[in-house]
């Protein structure tokens, strides 16, 4: 899914640039490090070691990294192969970035303020920025690039009405959030974790819906439309300040800012012009993408000053062209990416992706209708010995839909697999809790789609029944086509089901328990775990996130409506000299691409 040539030429510019990184360094130390009589002391010291650290950072050198072939188009919004992505987030700057752990954090939005009810954003506009070409960035821009969001799903952001609406209250429980369905809490008044499927999919065969149901083995179809129907309006106030209001409280306004910003007049006459690190030198679909650093960046000037990008389609090909360097960076998600680790010419890095695996328990069976059933079988997983044994180390272990990487997560409420326990909880629900045992037996059937690109899930699954095995639960694994699959999904065929899901940095997860969700294949109907969804979504500010988002991972765990198996991690590979990295995300590697460096 996704993916440098290093010229270590140094020049006047890595000159110029470690002086005056050394005269910054030196009056630093100089007035911190002086002893009493006014001499240098440590500071000489200490202002060696740091110019010693800075001689290493050679500014200069070229980065070879992959495109897709025959690209059509270069906008972003348009943009859906991860090389195209992240290829364009080196032109292009979000109005808010969603940074490590899912944390909006500014970026040409600098600062933001919300009124008392959660709804209204008053958005500062980053002051001093310039697209590539000269043009100043203004809050016009900002509420432009918002336009075009709208308009990939035929929403029009209109300018609010003299008089600002009533904030809406989402207090109680049961409130409709309203929108595209994947907000709604259609809960009945009786909380219980026992109701036939309602759940139906828009996509049965595979190609996945808007939010994210479990149809989807690729991001949605466009990732900026998930949030235009809980936008009310968006208006410039001043040339820098932006109005934005939301439908409903909570934190989806920043993750729908998370969109590329554009210039009106630039953008309609198609010209890639971004504020971001790098603008376009040349372009040749055919043959290559040349980048140079783009002078006026708001930000520190990149370290390597030209990118080069080459068509090249496959992780095989991406995979051949790294290790004969013919590219110096390259992403990929295929298993066995550390095979091309070689000492002092490539190096291997993982990063966390949105992908999410787990088992889906159909609720209306009815032993898996029974919490301690589903509990047991969750204790019984040991997740880090599949994620060792059969994903090769590419997965973080996880018992719910919920990243342990966001930043809202409860790490209290991780579980790791304990067979005495999971015995414990069969024995209590009257199953045998060993292959020789006495009590009932404890039989399941397992489905699986056959996928021939992600053929590691059988494995997962006879995984998984080897390890079930070991507490006395009988489970049958039926490979079956996608067709099929979905459709035993959907009718509720199927007592355990794995399934496959792309998750949001925002983790909206309403969609897989809310009655009537659109993956709430299960037949979850719990008020308790509704409402604290709908809690979690209406929080606006840091600690009632966190709260919130505490509350519904205890319900979680306790209720284990879902049995949760891992978040699958993708690999760098790249050119052994590439240095300051950091830890690259999903869609934005490029992301900290002015501190990369090529070692000498």
């Amino acid at each position: 899914m996704k993916n440098i040539k290093s010229c270590m030429s140094l020049g006047k510019k890595m000159t110029a640039c470690l002086l005056a990184c050394a005269a910054v360094v030196l009056c630093a130390c100089g007035s911190i490090g002086n002893d009493a009589e006014g001499n240098p002391g440590t500071a000489a010291s200490a202002s060696a070691a740091v110019s010693a650290e800075q001689t290493q950072k050679q500014v200069g050198g070229e980065l070879f990294i992959a495109m897709p072939a025959d690209i059509i188009s270069l906008d972003p919004l348009e943009a859906t192969d991860e090389d195209l992505v992240n290829l364009l987030g080196l032109i292009y700057e979000p109005a808010v970035r969603i940074g490590t752990g899912g944390m909006p954090e500014p970026c040409l939005i600098e600062s933001w303020e919300t009124d008392e009810s959660g709804r209204i954003y008053t958005l500062k506009v980053r002051q001093n920025v310039t697209f590539s070409d000269g043009t100043p960035l203004t809050a016009e821009d900002i509420v432009y690039s918002a336009q075009q969001v709208g308009a990939l799903s035929g929403t029009q952001f209109q300018a609010p009405a003299e008089e600002a609406p009533e904030p809406e209250r989402t207090q109680e429980p049961d409130a409709q959030a309203g929108g595209d369905g994947t907000e709604e809490a259609e809960g009945t008044a009786e909380p219980s974790d026992t109701l036939s499927p309602s759940a139906s999919s828009d996509s049965a065969d595979g190609t996945g819906t808007p939010d994210g149901s479990a149809a989807v083995e690729i991001p949605q179809t466009n990732r900026y439309t998930q949030y235009n129907s809980l936008v009310e309006s968006i208006e410039a106030v001043d040339s820098a300040t932006v109005r934005l209001t939301m439908t409903k409280p909570g934190m989806e306004a920043l993750y729908f800012l998370a969109f590329p910003v554009f210039n009106q007049s630039l953008h309609e006459a198609e010209q890639t012009v971004g504020t971001g690190p790098y603008r376009v030198e040349s372009f040749d679909a055919a043959n290559e993408m040349v980048l140079v650093a783009n002078e006026a960046w708001w930000q520190t000037a990149p370290n390597i000053p030209r990118i080069v990008a080459k068509p090249t389609v496959g992780s095989t090909a991406k995979l051949e062209a790294v290790s004969t360097s013919v590219l110096d960076f390259i992403t990929t998600d295929v298993l066995y990416a550390g095979n091309y680790k070689s000492s002092g010419k490539t190096k291997v890095v993982d990063y966390m992706t949105n992908y999410y695996d787990c088992l889906i328990p159909n609720l209306n069976r009815s032993a898996l209708g029974v919490t301690e059933v589903r509990r047991a079988i969750s204790y019984a997983i040991d997740r880090r010995e599949l994620i060792s044994t059969v994903l090769l180390g590419h997965g973080i272990p996880a018992n719910m839909p919920i990243s342990p990487d966001f930043y809202a997560y409860d790490s209290k409420y991780k579980q790791d697999d304990d067979l005495k326990t999971a015995r414990a909880l069969l024995e209590s629900a009257g199953y045998r809790s060993s292959k020789d045992g006495q009590g009932n037996i404890l039989s399941l059937t397992l489905i699986v789609p056959d996928d021939r690109e992600l053929s590691y899930r059988m494995e997962a699954a006879k995984a998984i029944k080897k390890q079930l095995g070991e507490v006395g639960i009988e489970v049958t694994v039926e490979e079956l086509d996608q067709r099929t699959y979905y459709d035993r999904l959907q009718t509720g065929a199927f007592d355990l089901a794995l399934c496959s899901f792309y998750l949001d940095e925002d983790p909206d997860i309403g969609f897989m328990f809310n009655p009537g969700g659109s993956a709430n294949y299960g037949g979850v109907n719990s008020t308790e775990i509704t409402a604290a969804i709908d809690a979690a979504r209406a929080a606006f500010t840091e600690e009632t996130v966190k709260s919130a988002y505490s509350e519904l991972q205890r319900l979680l765990i306790e209720r284990m409506p879902q049995i949760g198996l891992y978040f699958r991690t993708n690999s760098i590979v790249c050119n052994d000299l590439l240095t300051d990295i950091g830890e690259p995300l999903q869609g934005q590697i490029f992301a900290d691409i002015n501190a990369w460096y090529y070692r000498s």
